[in-house]
């Protein structure tokens, strides 16, 4: 049982007056945050307390795409949220435990049908939420007067936004250490050799999960039929193209052995997503961007590297990745 902080213990006891906290369990999953599940002595549901280590804007910024999206898309609902802590404590949240698997999880089960069945049930949450709009693309800030939702600045200004964003980020000492000049420079002539293949994403403006992977969908079956219970951890949102979240889904997918394809994509259609030509290539090219953007970061795991490396390298060779059981998220 993980102690927890004598202040947020506290405000547990005033949010639920009548409940016993009886055990306390980190959830897995949480690379930047932590994820505590707390049981309590009655009858009362376990809840999460989402503990935000980089400050009070994360916090404001999940509460209100919360907000925005509950109505069309399942996510859990909060009970409290205290984006500037309570009594000395970092910024949190306490929300519904949602019953469910990740779809990782359900993943390793190699059952087929219900994959499947849970893939299809992604893609129609997907559109649903690219159906989200904004005014312009760019970041997502909360405005400190208002505590609205506004889209700050974009990412990239001009054409040809992702061989440019690529560029940025293998600009990053920390990329350069881990890769190497060679690869740089590979991935560079990689990108822009795409320039002219890929679709206007200049001035798509559509709401962007931003971490859309396995880890953040979680699935349960009701009905006799595995459906998405809530998608979690929207802290990287953002107003962009739906496609970036279309690549991260896919990013683990192998031709040779597909578990979510057709199902997902088909689904995406038919709710009304839209994928381009070659859509397989390009979404993969976009994701592209996302791999090597965690190569930037100062604390990165020598097997996360070694994970990511290798889906780069068969981004760029056309192929299946070759990685472990355990690393085929």
């Amino acid at each position: 049982m993980t102690a927890l902080p004598d202040s947020i213990e506290s405000l547990l006891t005033k949010a639920f007056p009548h409940q016993q906290i009886s055990h306390v369990q980190p959830l897995s999953g949480g690379l930047i945050n932590t994820n505590l599940k707390i049981d309590f002595a009655g009858d009362h549901p376990p809840v999460v307390l989402r503990l935000y280590r980089d400050g009070p804007e994360v916090c404001r910024k999940e509460l209100a795409l919360h907000t925005l999206v509950q109505a069309e898309v399942p996510v859990p609902r909060i009970f409290l949220a205290e984006p500037d802590g309570f009594s000395g404590s970092l910024p949190f949240t306490i929300l519904e435990f949602v019953n469910g698997i990740t779809f990782e999880q359900l993943k390793r089960t190699n059952n087929t049908e219900a994959i499947s069945q849970a893939a299809y049930s992604v893609g129609k949450t997907l559109a649903a939420i690219g159906r989200i709009h904004f005014a312009k693309p760019g970041s997502l800030i909360v405005d400190s007067s208002t505590s609205e939702l506004r889209v700050g600045d974009p990412y990239v200004e001009g054409p040809d936004p992702i061989p440019t964003i690529l560029d940025r980020f293998l600009e990053s000492p920390n990329c350069e250490q881990r890769v190497g000049k060679e690869l740089v420079r590979r991935l560079h002539d990689f990108g822009w050799s795409w320039a002219t293949r890929l679709p206007d994403l200049e001035h798509q403006s559509n709401l962007v999960h931003g971490d859309f992977g396995n880890r953040n969908i979680l699935v349960h079956e009701a009905e006799g039929t595995w459906k998405v219970a809530a998608v979690i951890d929207w802290e990287f949102g953002f107003s962009g193209s739906p496609l970036l979240d279309v690549g991260h889904f896919l990013r683990y997918e192998r031709k040779s052995n597909p578990l979510r394809e057709p199902s997902f994509s088909r689904s995406f259609l038919e709710h009304g997503g839209r994928l381009p030509d070659d859509w397989h290539n390009v979404v993969r090219l976009i994701d592209l961007t996302g791999l090597v953007e965690v190569l930037t970061h100062d604390d990165l795991p020598d097997d996360i590297t070694v994970e990511l490396l290798e889906l780069i390298h068969a981004t760029l060779e056309e192929r299946d990745p070759e990685l472990s059981r355990n690393l085929m998220q």
